[in-house]
């Protein structure tokens, strides 16, 4: 069984790859590696990369973290104490506005390395912000003075997620659906 390499985009703070890293392997490797996690705001980057870097200790959590997130200790410094995990992680985890940075510059390269170096074992996964066109976020929004769905750029964020499953080719792709999208 191969070992699919995944890209997480419009990610958060990883949740859906989590549960993707998490699944057992054939052999003693989990069954999906976390490739590229993508995610635009700041916060919840900074969960992505915490949690990138702390799956590649296999369960061996790094002295110092339960402190940490017990509030018993100031975070330590992990790109000093742990170098490598620590470049790997920011390797993972970008942070980036998908739809606003131009692809060419660094993203189609890097996605075209990952599609080459798993042999097309990919998996792209992600949900496109859904407030512009969600049945929820169309009330929310029909109560802003001066809203108009067609300039809020999130409306067409899905067009980036396709751009990118055409781009990879993946094997599989999970694309969060909400009530009230509608491509066309």
């Amino acid at each position: 069984m191969p070992r699919y390499s995944v890209v997480d985009i419009f990610a958060g703070p990883g949740g859906l790859a989590e549960g993707f890293s998490g699944v057992p392997g054939a052999s003693d490797e989990h069954a999906f590696r976390i490739a590229l996690s993508i995610e635009k705001d700041a916060s919840a980057h900074e969960t992505l990369r915490l949690r990138s870097f702390l799956r590649q200790f296999d369960g061996d959590i790094p002295a110092g973290y339960y402190d940490y997130i017990n509030g018993k200790a100031t975070e330590p410094d992990w790109a000093t104490l742990y170098p490598e995990e620590w470049e790997a992680a920011e390797e993972e985890a970008w942070q980036l506005e998908l739809g606003k940075e131009d692809p060419a510059l660094r993203l189609d390269a890097r996605l075209d390395a990952i599609r080459v170096e798993s042999g097309g074992d990919v998996i792209l996964i992600g949900g496109p912000p859904c407030q512009a066109y969600s049945l929820a976020g169309r009330s929310r929004n029909l109560g802003k003075e001066g809203y108009v769905a067609l300039e809020d750029n999130r409306h067409f964020l899905y067009q980036e997620y396709i751009r990118i499953l055409d781009r990879l080719n993946p094997a599989a792709f999970v694309m969060e659906n909400v009530k009230g999208v509608d491509f066309h």
